[in-house]
């Protein structure tokens, strides 16, 4: 028997076109990771100030509590402002506190401590406020 040869069509130039297609799904590959890539270090700064904000309302809680109980007003926090690198790290950012006195969750010798704190975002909109609050109660027994 002799063998034949196959009469069809060459395969001459199918690795250049397979080269390019390799090469057109690999930028899109990479420009999807790019996105993602992106999109995750924006999430990790906004991340980040949250964190920041959460400690850092914290920490004027701690010292609003600690005031003596008489001296613990609206207007006596009223100058309360957040610290310098908080200031830096949050953007626009607004401390409101307000303090309330007889609180009927608390009773009679308490006051009810409201800390909100809020900045803005990348796109100049208000991220979801920071809330915190705290109950203050006159000493029993103790110096008034």
């Amino acid at each position: 028997m002799i063998a034949r040869r196959r009469v069809g069509r060459s395969r001459r130039g199918s690795l250049l076109a397979e080269m390019a297609m390799s090469a057109v799904m690999l930028m899109i590959a990479m420009s999807l990771i790019a996105r993602v890539v992106g999109w995750t270090a924006a999430e990790r700064r906004n991340l980040d100030r949250r964190q920041w904000a959460v400690q850092e309302g914290a920490n004027l809680m701690e010292r609003l509590t600690a005031r003596p109980f008489e001296s613990l007003t609206t207007d006596a926090v009223k100058n309360t402002a957040l610290s310098p690198e908080a200031a830096r790290t949050l953007p626009d950012a607004q401390l409101h506190i307000e303090v309330t006195e007889h609180d009927p969750s608390g009773g009679d010798d308490s006051k009810r401590i409201a800390l909100g704190l809020r900045w803005r975002s990348r796109s100049g909109g208000w991220e979801a406020p920071v809330r915190l609050t705290s109950w203050v109660y006159r000493r029993k027994g103790g110096p008034r």
